[in-house]
């Protein structure tokens, strides 16, 4: 039987395991924190929630507003309802990663993926990064903070570990260039959250940021409030913060900090993606929307059709298939 590990338990890798465990492949899915909280806006578009059947209690907000402010404080309003009319069917999903991750990581596991509770410390590529693939791990379901030492041998391997990715590293993927991104969750009283029941606000100007923008996206019980720059100008950024709350400053001044959260995104896809019979897929890989770091959807959709392309090589039993199907997917992929 072919045997599969993915790396890493976004929703790139739980796409990628749950389609894997559906054909009855082996599938390990390792995912270091289970409660793995990853800083990010959240935001899902529509046809992600239809297309990953996707259940409402994992969206705590759905926004049909979107307010854009200009550097002069200048507001447009742009509002689903004028283009689609009043619908409940029309909205941009507001999701905690933690909430989100988990119901798709826990799908897979419940289609027959195994879940590893482990983090991947070494990776043996084989002769020619070929395979077959020996993964050295620290497994730390016993609750051991040190984890327990094991290994797994498996023909293929998906790196859906992010933007740091030992499996790209392992397969010398090449590296790419990252914007930084600065978040806080902030919890606010109820009447200044019943203010973004369905509205989301976006700023911009060189307060904010000189090549992106800040944000402000509602959440269950808080908004998370951001922004982003190239790496270039990384030392900026808690004053490019400052900014965003100074803004939105109105809102926010009872606002009580309960997490803040940073993290790297990529601004265009690494040099390979598929190398032997290891591919990579969301974040590791590099597809994210570059004009707004939405990188959610493709994350979800590179992990699905990566693993239908094992699938599909997988059902010609041989070698050559499952090298051909990988050259398939690297097209498919770009």
């Amino acid at each position: 039987m072919l045997r599969v590990a993915v790396i890493g338990g976004g929703p790139s890798g739980s796409c990628a395991a749950e389609i894997l465990a559906k054909a009855g492949i082996k599938t390990w899915l390792f995912e270091r924190k289970l409660d793995n909280a990853k800083p990010c806006g959240g935001a899902i578009p529509l046809c992600m929630v239809e297309e990953f059947d996707l259940p409402e209690s994992i969206i705590d907000r759905k926004v049909r507003h979107m307010r854009m402010i200009s550097p002069s404080n200048r507001e447009v309003d742009i509002s689903l309802d004028r283009v689609y009319g009043k619908s409940d069917n029309e909205f941009i999903g507001m999701c905690r990663r933690e909430v989100m991750d988990a119901f798709m990581r826990n799908r897979a596991s419940d289609l027959g993926a195994t879940l590893v509770n482990g983090l991947v410390t070494s990776i043996d590529t084989g002769d020619n990064n070929q395979g077959p693939y020996k993964l050295s791990y620290s497994d730390f379901s016993n609750g051991d903070k040190k984890g327990e030492l094991k290994e797994l041998t498996v023909d293929l391997l998906v790196g859906a570990d992010g933007a740091n990715s030992r499996v790209a590293k392992a397969m010398d993927a090449g590296d790419y260039k990252v914007a930084i991104a600065f978040q806080e969750r902030i919890k606010l009283p109820k009447e200044e959250m019943s203010y973004y029941e369905d509205l989301a606000e976006m700023y911009v100007g060189t307060d904010v940021s000189p090549d992106f923008y800040g944000w402000v996206f509602p959440k269950y019980d808080h908004v998370a409030v951001g922004t982003g720059t190239m790496q270039k100008n990384q030392s900026l950024i808690k004053g490019l913060q400052e900014g965003v709350r100074n803004r939105a400053k109105k809102r926010l001044v009872n606002g009580e900090v309960i997490k803040v959260e940073a993290h790297p995104i990529p601004e265009h896809p690494r040099p390979r993606r598929v190398v032997g019979r290891m591919a990579l897929v969301g974040d590791a890989a590099g597809y994210v929307t570059k004009s707004s770091g939405e990188g959610i959807y493709f994350a979800a959709k590179s992990g699905r059709m990566c693993a239908e392309e094992i699938v599909d090589a997988s059902k010609k039993r041989s070698n050559y298939s499952l090298r051909k199907g990988f050259k398939k997917l690297f097209k498919k992929m770009g």
